[in-house]
């Protein structure tokens, strides 16, 4: 336990939550990828990791191969979890290895054990995220987490900081997830922002500049470079001897200053640089009466370029990923009941900016009858922005479907 200052406020769950294997609906080890790139031994033992789960029927093949193609979004159970309190949950995060996932729900945090299906609450603290190595030396990985604000009249606000260690626990640490046939299926929580800002680093291009603000910096350029050579004069009338001993006075301020000054001038233009902003307003998601299994769902998304801020540009991105999801329980081998998120179609909307006021990404979406549409189900669509790497970030726009009979 440590002291230190109260931390900010965390940002919105899609900002900052990353996602999990063992679903169907998230790709193995993509917690990491905040944390920087992984080294080739703990690729390798993750890759080790999911070849043995295929194997032993843990993870199905095809499971595994939608969980490679398609991002996930949070655990189904932490949905489960929160439904069966009559909560929402909150922010959080996921371990480097994927195995694990945390979310605050009410003013608990609860870990999820993906791999093994199971859980443990730990009461009156927040998630603050995963480490590999924490200090104290416990083998990771180990939960952060942050207990309530506490102030006194001698000293300035702090927190109780401590870790929670998920390797060798006690028996009695871990408790089963709630089984989905007695608590129902949880609703799927909506996003529908009105605006929205890539959280991928921004990229950063140079400023480019008009014939008029180019004549104009040449112009300042030769001011610049005229005080500083009359500064150098000064000083060399100097040289003179005599009474032009009193150009010094003036010769070496001015060649000093503005020497200086048209160095700095022609460093901070060549440098200059502003950022390249991925964002959209004025969000409005089209999705019609309803879906019908079989047949095609025609989705548009209209939206719109924010006002760029000084030193900014705005774009919108280029493409969008759109997911046809299905959240229903499934049979595992044990016999029981697992809730699962399952992708069920995916398509690219490209940008259509034919007008240069109103941005449209259309698509359309189907997918075949199985056997299991007959259960109870809870249809959604998910939107993703595609980066620079064809990789996609965390679904920005979340909306139910009703299903049509």
């Amino acid at each position: 336990m440590q002291k230190h200052e109260a931390l900010q406020p965390p940002p919105p769950f899609g900002a900052i939550m990353k996602d999990a294997p063992w679903q169907g609906n998230a790709p193995f080890g993509e917690g990491a990828r905040a944390a920087g790139p992984r080294t080739a031994p703990g690729w390798c033992r993750s890759m080790l990791a999911v070849a043995v789960a295929v194997l032993i029927g843990r993870w199905p093949l095809g499971e595994w191969l939608c969980s490679r193609l398609f991002m996930p979004q949070r655990h189904p159970s932490l949905d489960l979890i929160a439904h069966q309190q009559g909560q929402l949950p909150g922010y959080g995060h996921a371990s480097p290895d994927g195995r694990y996932q945390a979310a605050l729900i009410g003013t608990d945090t609860v870990i999820v054990d993906i791999a093994a299906r199971r859980m443990h609450r730990a009461p009156g603290v927040y998630p603050r995220g995963f480490d590999r190595t924490p200090p104290d030396g416990t083998p990771g990985p180990v939960l952060r987490v942050e207990g309530e604000e506490t102030a006194t009249a001698f000293a300035p606000a702090w927190t109780d900081l401590q870790w929670i260690a998920l390797h060798g626990t006690a028996d009695d640490f871990w408790s089963p997830w709630p089984d989905p046939r007695t608590v129902g299926l949880p609703p799927v929580q909506e996003q529908l922002p009105t605006e929205w800002t890539s959280d991928a680093p921004p990229a950063t291009e140079r400023v480019s500049r008009s014939a008029t603000d180019r004549a104009g910096w040449l112009v300042a350029l030769a001011v610049l470079v005229f005080m500083a050579v009359f500064g150098f004069q000064a000083i060399t009338w100097a040289l003179a001897g005599g009474w032009q001993w009193l150009w010094l006075g003036v010769g070496v301020p001015m060649f000093a200053v503005f020497s200086v000054l048209v160095v700095v001038f022609v460093v901070t233009t060549l440098r200059e640089r502003r950022r390249v902003r991925v964002a959209l307003e004025n969000l409005s998601l089209e999705r019609g009466e309803g879906f019908r299994v079989g047949a095609p769902l025609d989705l548009r998304l209209r939206a719109s370029v924010p006002a760029a801020s000084e030193g900014e540009r705005t774009v919108a991105p280029a493409r969008i990923a759109v997911r046809l999801m299905c959240r229903r329980m499934r049979r595992d081998a044990d016999g029981g009941a697992l809730l699962v998120d399952e992708c069920r179609d995916e398509a690219i909307a490209p940008r259509d900016d034919t007008r240069a006021d109103r941005l449209v990404y259309a698509c359309t979406l189907s997918t075949d009858a199985d056997a299991d549409d007959a259960a109870p189900a809870q249809w959604f669509v998910t939107l993703h922005a595609m980066a620079q790497d064809d990789r996609d970030e965390m679904p920005f726009l979340t909306a139910r479907l009703r299903l049509l009979r």
